[in-house]
C-alpha cells in the first residue's frame, strides 16, 4: 500500500492529457486524526463522479475503469465513492476505505444502518438492514447488492451522509 509519502494527494485529478499519476488500482493510504486511515484508490473515471457517487468496476472488465454504480450492483463490483468531483476520462482517487461521504438514493440512509448501492438510484446507496430482508422478494425497502458500509448519520435522498466506507471491488 501507498502512503502519504508517496508525494500524491488523495485530492490529485488529472486530465487524460495530462496522464495517470500512478498506476490504476494503487492504494494511497492516509491518516484521517481520530478516525484511524483511509484508504483511496487510483481510478479512472468512464462517467463524471459527484461528491458521494458510488463507483463501480466497469462491465467486463478487470482494470479500473469504473462507472457510476448501476442500482442493485453487487458489493463485490463497488469500487469506492468519490469524495471530490472527477470527470468522465480523468484519473483520481476514490474513497475505497475509510469514514467519508455517501449520497443518499431514494432508499435514503439511516444511522447504525448497512449501506449498499441503491435499488432505484445508480450512483448512490440506501439503507441495508439484513440480508434475510434482502433477499425478501416482496421487500422493495432494502437492496440487495449486499452492505460494504453502514451510515454514521442520517440522510434523505439527494443528500450525503457520513458514512464507514469498506470497499473490495
Amino acid at each position: 500500500m501507498g502512503f502519504t509519502a508517496a508525494g500524491i494527494s488523495p485530492t490529485t485529478v488529472t486530465t487524460a492529457v495530462e496522464g495517470a499519476q500512478a498506476p490504476l488500482g494503487f492504494i494511497l493510504t492516509v491518516p484521517d486524526g481520530d478516525n484511524g486511515l483511509q484508504e483511496w484508490i487510483y481510478v479512472n473515471a468512464e462517467d463524471t463522479l459527484a461528491v458521494g457517487t458510488v463507483a463501480m468496476r466497469k462491465d467486463a472488465t478487470a482494470t479500473y475503469l469504473v462507472k457510476v454504480a448501476v442500482k442493485e450492483s453487487p458489493a463485490s463490483r463497488v469500487v469506492g465513492v468519490a469524495q471530490h468531483a472527477i470527470a468522465a476520462g480523468e484519473f483520481g482517487f476514490i474513497l475505497r476505505r475509510g469514514i467519508g461521504s455517501v449520497l443518499a438514493g431514494t432508499g435514503t440512509l439511516d444511522v447504525n444502518e448497512g449501506v449498499c448501492v441503491d435499488t432505484t438510484d445508480n450512483g448512490k446507496a440506501m439503507e441495508f438492514k439484513s440480508i434475510a430482508e434482502a433477499q425478501d422478494a416482496t421487500s422493495t425497502e432494502h437492496g440487495i447488492s449486499g452492505p460494504w458500509g453502514f451510515a454514521l448519520a442520517d440522510a434523505a435522498a439527494d443528500a450525503t451522509a457520513s458514512c464507514y466506507i469498506d470497499c473490495r471491488g
